[in-house]
């Protein structure tokens, strides 16, 4: 049985990350590539930095993993998964750098911050707007599934918005693989999320509480505050169990529907995300329904793409077999910075570079203001031997 101590969704602090000082890291692994602005904030286990690329000038996002301090499985795990993940709703990967010490994965950066930072407290979002946002990360989520990717860690923290307002799951520290069938135990997580099996520390469906954690997630965007608001694990646990909760006042019944279903204690009758992604609420108003996600690396180059990586220094024999092995090194994530550029709406205008063989200095670009993001503690204990099932 967990202890009360054991901590809460409102128990910042608590992370192994928590105070994080620069010299504790090194940034030798970036230079030359990157230009670091400053510290962003905390992710589950990583420090995270914001950075520019030298070459694009566009914006990214560095987490910093220390090898001493995470094991190699758990490194290796989120990694590999980051890498499998190409949908317009997840935050992308583009580069992954080692040293002896650390591991760098550089991402997508999403200016608009936290969707927390959005949600007005006890008020919470438009019901349209939050069905859009919703429509977005169920998406994304199901995609996950589909590949075999549970993230067990969905909430409001771990969710960005962009320039545009879309959304982006992000933070897969504590995400795992797992095959068709296979339960997991090992219970994580921020506990005012946790399904009711995560409680009872039984071996679970990482699909189920995923599906569990979207619905907290869709009742805290409607109405600006948690459905099962206990303060300690007890009584939260008491809660959680009991599956009852306040009405979300004025959501539409067939969004309180959806809320019924997702929040439904028995993790067997909880609904498959391609069940929440047909039900009525979120085909309202004659919106398409999401897709399949396209894929962010196409079977070939863009011919424009490899034209503007020609005046970066990046010939074909460079760039082609970068992407076709899905190597993350530096040809693969120029490539994927430029095309990241476009999706964004921002062209192609990335000033010219001489070839490697010229003598001319860096590129000089403006530093922009520094953000800063707090991450709220979570809880990670080990109640069997799922380390030791992990994928090779």
């Amino acid at each position: 049985m967990l202890s009360e101590s054991s901590g809460s969704e409102s128990s910042a602090g608590t992370s192994p990350w928590r105070g994080l000082s620069a010299s504790s890291w090194s940034g030798d692994a970036l230079a030359g590539q990157y230009r670091v602005l400053g510290d962003i904030g905390q992710g589950s286990f990583g420090a995270v930095r914001l950075a520019r690329h030298i070459l694009t000038g566009t914006e990214v996002a560095v987490k910093v993993l220390a090898k001493g301090q995470l094991g190699p499985a758990s490194i290796a795990s989120e990694v590999e998964i980051m890498k499998a993940v190409e949908h317009p709703n997840v935050v992308q990967l583009f580069q992954v750098l080692e040293t002896a010490s650390h591991v760098y994965l550089v991402m997508e950066y999403a200016g608009g911050g936290q969707l927390q930072q959005h949600i007005p407290e006890g008020v919470g979002l438009q019901e349209e707007e939050a069905r859009a946002l919703f429509r977005q990360l169920a998406g994304a989520l199901h995609y996950c599934h589909e590949k075999g990717i549970a993230h067990r860690d969905v909430k409001a923290e771990n969710v960005l918005l962009d320039g545009r307002g879309r959304a982006k799951l992000c933070d897969f520290g504590l995400g795992r693989l797992f095959t068709p069938g296979e339960t997991l135990d090992t219970t994580c997580g921020t506990p005012a999320y946790w399904a009711p099996e995560l409680f009872l520390a039984e071996q679970y469906d990482g699909p189920a509480v995923d599906v569990w954690s979207l619905g907290v997630l869709l009742y805290f965007m409607l109405t600006g505050r948690l459905p099962f608001p206990g303060t300690t694990v007890g009584a939260l646990m008491e809660q959680v169990l009991r599956g009852t909760y306040d009405s979300p006042g004025r959501a539409s019944a067939a969004a309180q529907s959806l809320l019924a279903q997702m929040l439904t204690v028995e993790a067997a009758e909880r609904p498959k995300l391609a069940q929440v992604l047909r039900h009525p609420w979120l085909s309202a108003g004659g919106r398409p329904r999401p897709g399949a996600a396209s894929e962010r690396v196409p079977a070939y180059p863009d011919p424009l793409t490899v034209t503007v990586m020609l005046d970066l220094g990046y010939g074909l024999t460079d760039t082609w077999p970068s992407l076709m092995g899905r190597k993350f090194d530096g040809a693969m994530a120029t490539y994927l910075l430029l095309r990241h550029q476009q999706s964004q709406g921002a062209g192609l205008a990335v000033p010219r570079r001489p070839r490697p063989s010229s003598s001319s200095g860096s590129l000089r670009v403006p530093v922009p203001r520094q953000r800063r993001a707090s991450e709220p503690g979570l809880y990670c204990q080990r109640v069997g031997s799922e380390a030791q099932q992990r994928r090779p």
